[in-house]
Formats: C-alpha cells, sequence, structure tokens
C-alpha cells in the first residue's frame, strides 16, 4: 500500500522512475536493457582498466527509490552491476570484463535504452585431435581344418605399467538451430484480413521444430513457444544463451500493392539500399536517431560472422528455389543485406527470412496450408544438414 501511494504521489510530481533493468550476460558480451517510466536524457561512458572495466549510464531527472537490481553471476562477462543516486538522478554502474567495444540504442514500444557490450571473440570450440590409430592386429592365419583353434597370446605388460582405458570416441556434436517466430503477443506484425504474420511464422517454427528431429545432426530451439511479446533485444540474447550455432528470424511481409511477392534472406549488414532500408525501420522500431542507425555496426561482431551467414543464406535460398519451383514461389533474393536489429548481437551466423508477402493472395494462401509450410520447412533443414559450414 506504501508503494501505491509513493507511485500516486510521483505520478502527480511528473517524477521519472527506473521500471527496470535487464540483462543477458554471456562469456565475452552482455546486453543490458534500461527501461525508464518514460523518455529520459541520458549520458553515459566507458572507464577502462586493465581486465575490468566500468561503464556508466546517468539517467537525469529519474528517481529509483526501491528498485532492486537483478542478480548477477560475477563467473559471465558482467561482473558486477551497481546503482547509485546522483545530485540530478540516478547512476547505474556495469562491470565487465576487458571491452572491445560497444553499441548504446534507443528503442520504442516502450522507450528503452539498449547497450551491448563485447569482449574479445569467444574462442571458437576446436574440435578434437583424432584419436591415434591403435596397432593393427595382424591378421588371423587360416588353420587348416582340424586343428584347435589357437588364440592369440596378449604381450606381458610391463612392470609397473597402468593399463590403458578403452577410449570411446565422443558423439558428434549437434548443430544447435535457433529459430526466433517474429512478433507475438501483442505485437501482430503485418496483417491481412484475418491473418496475422505472428501465427504464419509460429507454425512455420512448430514445423520446423517438428521435422528437426528426423536429422541426427541438428537440434532445433524456438525463442518462444507460445504467442508471447518478446521485445527485439531479447531474441538474439535467448539465442546466445541456447548457445546456437546459427541464428534465424522468421517474418512475412506485407505492401499496399498486392501484386507484390516473394521470398527474401538477409544477412545483417549496413545497407544504404532504400527498399532494405525502409523494410528495417519497419521491424526494428527505433528511434528516429540515423546517428544511432548509421554507428551501430561500427561497433558489432558481425564480421566475425557475415561470412558464414552469407553461405548458409545462399544455400538455404538455392534450395528453397528448387524445392518450392512445384508452387511457384519467387525468391526475390538470398544474398542481400539490411539492419535488423533483431539480429545484432547474435555471437553466430544469423538471417532474417521473409517467407513471403501475406498481402499477395496466392502467397497468402499457401501460408495457410500444412504442406506448404512443411515444404519450406523441410528445405530448410535440408540445406542446413548439408552445408558444409561448421
Amino acid at each position: 500500500m506504501d508503494q501505491l501511494i509513493m507511485d500516486l504521489i510521483n505520478a502527480s510530481q511528473g517524477t521519472k522512475k527506473l521500471n527496470d533493468i535487464k540483462v543477458w550476460p554471456g562469456k565475452s558480451s552482455v546486453r543490458v536493457a534500461i527501461y525508464p517510466s518514460e523518455k529520459v536524457t541520458y549520458k553515459y561512458n566507458l572507464l577502462k582498466d586493465g581486465a575490468t572495466n566500468r561503464i556508466y549510464i546517468d539517467l537525469i531527472g529519474v528517481d529509483a527509490s526501491g528498485f532492486t537490481l537483478p542478480e548477477v553471476e560475477s563467473i559471465s562477462f558482467l561482473k558486477k552491476l551497481r546503482l547509485g543516486k546522483r545530485e540530478n538522478g540516478i547512476r547505474i554502474v556495469i562491470e565487465t570484463g576487458k571491452v572491445e567495444s560497444y553499441n548504446v540504442v534507443e528503442m520504442e514500444e516502450p522507450w528503452r535504452i539498449v547497450i551491448d557490450y563485447y569482449g574479445e571473440k569467444a574462442a571458437e570450440t576446436v574440435p578434437e585431435k583424432a584419436l591415434e590409430k591403435v596397432a593393427e592386429k595382424p591378421a588371423a592365419k587360416a588353420e587348416p581344418k582340424g586343428k584347435a583353434e589357437v588364440k592369440e597370446a596378449k604381450p606381458a605388460k610391463k612392470a609397473g605399467e597402468k593399463p590403458v582405458a578403452k577410449t570411446e570416441p565422443k558423439a558428434k556434436k549437434k548443430k544447435i538451430i535457433v529459430i526466433d517466430p517474429g512478433h507475438g503477443g501483442k505485437d501482430p506484425g503485418a496483417i491481412s484480413g484475418r491473418l496475422y504474420e505472428k501465427d504464419v511464422v509460429f507454425r512455420l517454427a512448430k514445423k520446423i521444430e517438428k521435422l528437426s528431429k528426423n536429422y541426427d545432426g541438428l537440434e532445433v530451439k524456438l525463442t518462444r513457444n507460445k504467442d508471447i511479446f518478446l521485445p527485439l533485444e531479447e531474441r538474439a540474447a535467448i539465442a546466445n544463451a541456447m548457445n546456437g550455432d546459427l541464428f534465424i528470424s522468421l517474418h512475412a511481409n506485407a505492401f499496399k500493392d498486392r501484386n507484390v511477392g516473394g521470398m527474401e534472406i538477409y544477412h545483417l549488414d549496413n545497407t544504404r539500399d532504400e527498399y532494405t532500408s525502409k523494410l528495417a525501420r519497419v521491424e526494428n522500431k527505433l528511434s528516429e536517431n540515423v546517428t544511432l542507425l548509421d554507428t551501430i555496426l561500427v561497433d558489432m561482431t558481425m564480421n566475425y560472422y557475415v561470412g558464414d551467414s552469407l553461405d548458409y543464406a545462399s544455400e538455404i535460398g538455392k534450395g528453397l528455389k528448387k524445392d518450392l519451383k512445384k508452387y511457384g514461389s519467387k525468391i526475390r533474393g538470398y544474398n542481400k543485406g539490411a539492419l535488423f536489429y533483431v539480429l545484432v548481437g547474435a555471437r553466430m551466423p544469423s538471417l532474417l527470412f521473409e517467407v513471403g508477402y501475406i498481402t499477395n493472395k496466392s502467397e497468402k494462401d499457401l501460408l495457410q496450408k500444412d504442406e506448404y509450410l512443411e515444404s519450406i520447412a523441410k528445405s530448410l533443414l535440408d540445406s542446413i544438414s548439408a552445408s558444409k559450414v561448421k
């Protein structure tokens, strides 16, 4: 009751509150989302001090009375989180490992600040050396019929020699594919009549998950398993937490010209193409701040994965073109770059897959058919399974 009274007093006085802080720590990166009650003025800075760095964010005119910080495990790249009062607001201090680069982005609905901090690239998993071949036993000589079977004598152990344990070869690691059904919950995405983008991509995601059981080398995980809303910054963070090897965000397109149709596959890139820039604007829901859009890619780790992302996009695109030919499906392109924030921060190859236009009548009809969705899912999985990308 006391908190309710304080909230009412603050509201009447126009006080801005700190509503939430979310953190997604990784081995070599951390994403932090700060949720004030409304848009605020803020400033930030990075203080480097050897292996441990500190980043502070000052929120001007914000009150954090009664706010409890999320718990932090110091074994991750994120070491500690602190909150202090300032004369003109509050200061949030984030202690991390050695920071190589960082991004700060304002997001809308609700307004929030999302900050990515990157350390050195996480070491790639190095395949274990092949086990040394055990000296082959000489082939047993064929014995004349009638002679008793003679077992090969085992060499005597040397004094003090320990028995060597048999080493079983390790099972091959499955490739983890994280499928992200776009939108969800209060965010329907594109709408055409009674058909919602969020439903189309969720049904496709479930088809991919189900069919993946037929592929020994693949394991599919979903960022959402029901109709819930996930902010953009959570999706790549979830993929990182799942230790994904490939991240694919599923979407469906819409356009005022109902004759426009086709599938598109994008990788992350700072493109100046007018069409892709507009499409990214729709998907991103970023604040109208061109400077931030221009600088997102300066400090991010996409260069580590862009080559593999392009390889996956090419293999998947060619597969779809062949496998969906019987439906007359059009592939508009599969090697396009665009600035989709949902892909920013994924520590793995990542793609955004526009599965078609729900405003195009023929594609809208197809996207409601189980057979068609299963064909897309199978084609996608076939291409990933056959891919030489490790």
